[in-house]
């Protein structure tokens, strides 16, 4: 359709959207028809929420919207008006902390290095047959290679 035509003979997403959606009216899962025209469009103006221009569709999407861009398809010089917002919202997840401890391997034989690992805090684990170690101590001491990993 080009130019301007009758609005209520157009259709709209939002007739396809299912009640309890959750996504607003003028928001569809689906993909518009022609998005090989949307992706090869220039952007021609973005707009934040408080901007002139915005008004419509901040009162459409409130808080969750967070930019309103302009573009046109250069081939056939259709304009596309897309909004950039927020579906959903997370608090961060901290990374796990490196465990303070560290298991490694002695040799029956390495009689000294035994010795500056109790001196220094290791435990023996009987069951596992290994010495528990400070992971600071590991790291001074170059042990890195006698690490053996926590299931083991």
């Amino acid at each position: 359709m080009t130019g301007r035509g009758n609005r209520e003979a157009m259709p709209r997403a939002w007739r396809s959207l299912k009640a309890g959606d959750g996504l607003g009216p003028g928001f569809s899962r689906e993909p518009a028809a022609d998005t090989a025209a949307q992706r090869r469009s220039n952007i021609v103006k973005k707009l934040h929420p408080d901007q002139k221009g915005t008004r419509r569709l901040t009162e459409r999407f409130g808080e969750r919207l967070v930019c309103v861009r302009y573009r046109t398809d250069p081939e056939s010089g259709r304009r596309f008006t897309t909004v950039e917002i927020v579906v959903e919202e997370r608090a961060p997840t901290l990374p796990q902390p490196a465990p303070a401890h560290k298991l490694i391997r002695i040799g029956w034989g390495e009689n000294e290095l035994r010795e500056t690992i109790k001196a220094q805090g290791g435990i023996w684990v009987r069951d596992k047959k290994l010495w528990k170690v400070p992971a600071d101590l590991v790291r001074r001491l170059k042990l890195g290679k006698r690490v053996v990993p926590e299931g083991a």
